[in-house]
């Protein structure tokens, strides 16, 4: 019994000594003879490509960006004022109404920067106190709309 794992020990050690690392090469466009090659889907590079292009084109996507927050509190009623408050008073700016237990919160505005931002709190803090510039997670829009 002994023999055994002494000749199995002495098997897995060359065989860990010697040299079976293989390498994997994807290859979409020039083959490679020098290795394992796999062939994938033509489909696959065009969802690859198309990821990384999509923010140069142009599109929406989520990012790290800032809101400011014009309301926090624990009434509904007063939260949904505010809400169509600023949505009368600013027409073209998206606001958010949320609720973290035990609080209501609005926050308008997806802003990529926080110069950005400081913008509007400087539009907004005399009118809803108090309010803040709080990082959250934005609606980027890219898309250009030509106007016929």
């Amino acid at each position: 019994m002994k023999y055994t794992y002494a000749v199995l020990f002495i098997l897995l050690f060359a065989a860990r000594s010697l040299d079976s690392s293989a390498q994997v090469k994807v290859s979409y466009d020039v083959p490679d003879t020098s290795g394992v090659v796999l062939h994938a889907d033509q489909r696959l590079a065009m969802v690859v490509k198309k990821k990384t292009v999509s923010v140069v084109r142009g599109g929406i996507y989520s990012a790290h960006g800032y809101r400011v927050q014009i309301y926090n509190g624990n009434d509904r009623a007063k939260a949904t004022q505010v809400k169509l408050d600023f949505m009368r008073r600013f027409p073209g700016i998206r606001t958010y109404m949320t609720y973290v237990q035990p609080q209501f919160r609005v926050k308008v505005g997806d802003f990529r920067s926080r110069p950005d931002a400081q913008k509007m709190y400087q539009q907004v803090t005399n009118l809803y106190t108090p309010c803040m510039i709080v990082p959250d997670i934005v609606e980027i829009n890219n898309v250009s709309r030509k106007d016929d």
